[in-house]
């Protein structure tokens, strides 16, 4: 099965009818199209709405590739691999419709306690060290304390995606952490103190190259400085680089668990964390990479089945 995305061209209508001359509301200018049993749908990639679809007629030889291009004017569609109503393991993305983590809630909740007691540290550092501009730079050893807390929790997040993905066994470093930046959207987080906005807002991920794995993490580089030679690098375990260290520790939290928990929207878990950081996530360049669920027709006859897989790591 292949998926398409395309532009419609056609914009805010879509074709349809038996010579693609009608028009039908499609109020996207981007979308995704895929072929399942004897029907073609196409939906928005990020916005909602109802799916554009078209039950194949018997005996014709209409491709999907043809019935976008009728429907939405697009003669040069992208191709994926991805398989529509299939989930990566423990990778929370946006998609049109929910599904369940692969994770226990053993595991949701025992990642949520640690995440917690790092919002706690914060919160008693805060009223030792107010964060304005110029005290980013005060450093002392509870500051390192809570760096080498929540660059430990971060790394465990890390671990314990790739190990659930069924990632190479090894001895694991930022050269393959790194490959987690991409699958779970790391870099489009970014955040600010909810009840400090002079303090300037950031993306924990957002300058991580390949290239310098570990340096370009201004506080993963600071952590590994102060862990391994505590008396040369104190220097380094600052206020600025704690907020961004736990603020990384968000990022991983939500990045697995998505930001409602399903089944577990009714306790205090997501307001909790609320009220220490502010999240916006820039999906807009990662559009491609949502889920899709599989629809079949007639529509709304089921809910969409979701099929947990591993994500295919490059080695």
């Amino acid at each position: 099965m292949s998926v398409l995305f395309f532009e419609n061209k056609y914009y805010p209508s879509a074709k349809t009818g038996p010579r693609f001359d009608e028009d039908i509301g499609f109020h996207h200018e981007h979308g995704v199209a895929f072929q399942n049993e004897d029907a073609f749908f196409a939906r928005s990639l990020n916005h909602g709405g109802d799916p554009h679809y078209l039950q194949i007629p018997a005996g014709t030889s209409i491709t999907l590739r043809n019935w976008v291009e009728k429907s939405f004017g697009d003669s040069n569609p992208v191709e994926s691999d991805y398989v529509p109503g299939t989930f990566y393991k423990r990778m929370w993305r946006p998609m049109g419709l929910g599904y369940n983590t692969t994770a226990s809630p053993e595991k949701l909740t025992q990642s949520f306690v640690s995440l917690r007691i790092l919002l706690n540290k914060l919160e008693d550092l805060f009223e030792t060290l107010e964060p304005t501009e110029s005290n980013l730079l005060a450093y002392g050893h509870k500051v390192r304390e809570l760096i080498l807390l929540a660059c430990m929790e971060v790394e465990s997040g890390w671990c314990a995606v790739l190990k659930e993905n069924g990632y190479r066994s090894g001895i694991w470093t930022t050269k393959d952490y790194i490959k987690l930046r991409k699958p779970m959207c790391l870099d489009a987080y970014e955040l600010s103190l909810q009840q400090y906005p002079k303090f300037p807002s950031f993306s924990p991920f957002k300058d991580w190259e390949e290239q310098k794995p570990t340096k370009s993490l201004v506080w993963y580089d600071a952590y590994n400085e102060i862990k391994h030679d505590r008396e040369e690098n104190l220097k380094l375990a600052t206020l600025q680089n704690a907020v961004l260290a736990v603020g990384a520790a968000v990022v991983i939290f939500y990045s697995q668990y998505g930001s409602n928990l399903g089944p577990f929207t009714h306790d205090q878990k997501i307001p909790l964390i609320r009220s220490v950081f502010k999240t916006s996530v820039g999906f807009e360049r990662y559009e491609r990479e949502f889920y899709i669920p599989k629809l079949v027709l007639p529509l709304n006859s089921a809910f969409p089945v979701w099929t947990a897989i591993n994500y295919p790591f490059q080695y």
